[in-house]
């Protein structure tokens, strides 16, 4: 099930930050709210006397109290300005998010550093560009890759947006060497999320088969990622796709019915 209430918690978020001050990068978030909301009631009292009363380090509540905030404090409310904070199935802040982290998981990547993500552009209708327009992030395509495919990658709020696709479930790192597992989310998802994620993962993975209109999805990926994609897609598109070896082929009926072929 998702995190929190809603699908992206404030918890959940602040914990892709390591911090060498707390375990958990969460109880930073509170110690600083415990901190400024003191000081509000206190105006007198300089950082000595808060630091006494909090039992709380000098040296770490100084930069708060002069108008630093704490990395996940930051990301808690820019996800917040953009609506992604608890946003729900309904919200239509959601909508962008389904496209992008069904798109890290069929093309894109999401560095383990600091959580910048990266997608394909692809020559003719990219989702990317429009959940990432509709989402008002700016963005900056790279290209001169010696010889590799151009890439879109958000610029503005781009390492809090990689974030909070993590939380939402999408990998980080290099996706060929890791267990992949599909998102929580999509479990108990509307038909028209997972339909949104289907339709975002064909454009990047599906390709003709033998010339015809049936599709294939080839993935170097563990098998019970296969299995459980092969399954999501089938029932999308009401049967007609099945997982053959390591590739996953769907009908012209179901391609059609996918909207993935005219």
């Amino acid at each position: 099930m998702p995190p929190g209430p809603g699908l992206v918690s404030e918890r959940a978020l602040a914990r892709t930050y390591h911090s060498h001050s707390y375990a958990d990068a969460y109880d930073a978030v509170e110690d600083y709210r415990r901190v400024t909301r003191y000081a509000s009631e206190q105006p007198q009292e300089g950082s000595s006397a808060v630091s006494s009363a909090l039992e709380l380090p000098r040296g770490r509540i100084r930069p708060w109290l002069n108008g630093s905030k704490p990395n996940p404090v930051h990301a808690i409310e820019t996800a917040r300005n953009y609506g992604w904070l608890n946003c729900t199935y309904d919200d239509p802040e959601f909508d962008p998010l389904n496209t992008l982290v069904a798109s890290v998981f069929s093309g894109g990547s999401i560095t383990v550093d600091n959580y910048q993500p990266s997608f394909p552009l692809d020559d003719e209708g990219n989702h990317v560009v429009d959940a990432l327009e509709l989402a008002d992030v700016e963005y900056t395509v790279v290209d001169d890759r010696d010889g590799r495919a151009d890439e879109i990658r958000p610029t503005t709020d781009g390492t809090v947006l990689g974030r909070v696709l993590a939380v939402l479930g999408a990998p980080t790192g290099p996706k060929a060497k890791q267990h992949l597992s599909l998102p929580d989310y999509l479990e108990d998802a509307p038909t028209a999320v997972r339909e949104q994620f289907v339709d975002a993962y064909l454009e990047h993975r599906a390709v003709n088969y033998r010339g015809k209109d049936t599709l294939c999805i080839q993935e170097q990926r563990n098998r019970e990622y296969l299995t459980d994609l092969a399954d999501l897609l089938n029932d999308v598109a009401d049967g007609g796709v099945a997982l053959r070896e390591r590739n996953i082929v769907i009908t012209a009926d179901a391609s059609r019915r996918l909207g993935a072929v005219n």
